[in-house]
């Protein structure tokens, strides 16, 4: 049997836009995502600029309440696929029946992701001991949560994979 894999939308975040259609125009145009870096102080870096995405709001796309407890990779990783999901059409909650569910998987990958959480949280261990880490450190740092996420936000109940092997993740 011969089975086929169909990309059926796109979604994207990125320095040069927030969706595919503004990082497609963007590029068209030549503009380049990098600038000083102003997430962060630099002053102890020889390096001063990056390709930051800017003006970004997780609140656009799931609660605030339930972003606090994810690193921002997932924020990103899970925007652009609220965005796949829009753009293909795929049918979501109610409209989506147990059969249908389980053939529509997830496979997220991400090169690294969770280092400022986990920056963070080695820093409440130095400073203040383990009992202070939060029991959301490692589900918010993880790779695997991108995809997870997705899944549980929509219903999807297909395979759930995450590809981590660095820069050549998105090859």
């Amino acid at each position: 049997m011969r089975r086929r894999v169909v990309v059926t939308g796109l979604g994207c975040v990125s320095p040069v836009g927030g969706t595919v259609a503004e990082s497609w125009s963007s590029l068209l145009a030549g503009q380049s995502g990098i600038d000083l870096v102003t997430s962060f102080d630099t002053s102890a870096f020889a390096c001063k600029f990056a390709g930051e995405v800017k003006d970004f709001r997780i609140g656009d796309y799931i609660p605030e309440k339930d972003a606090r407890h994810m690193d921002r990779f997932i924020h990103l990783g899970l925007a652009a696929a609220c965005q796949a999901v829009a753009d293909a059409g795929l049918p979501t909650g109610e409209a989506l029946d147990d059969d249908l569910a389980t053939r529509i998987g997830v496979n997220i990958g991400s090169g690294i992701g969770g280092l400022p959480m986990i920056e963070d949280m080695h820093a409440e261990l130095v400073n203040r001991g383990p009992r202070r880490i939060s029991p959301f450190f490692v589900p918010a740092s993880i790779i695997n949560m991108i995809s997870g996420h997705v899944s549980i936000k929509y219903g999807f109940k297909g395979p759930n994979i995450a590809v981590v092997t660095a820069c050549t993740t998105g090859l």
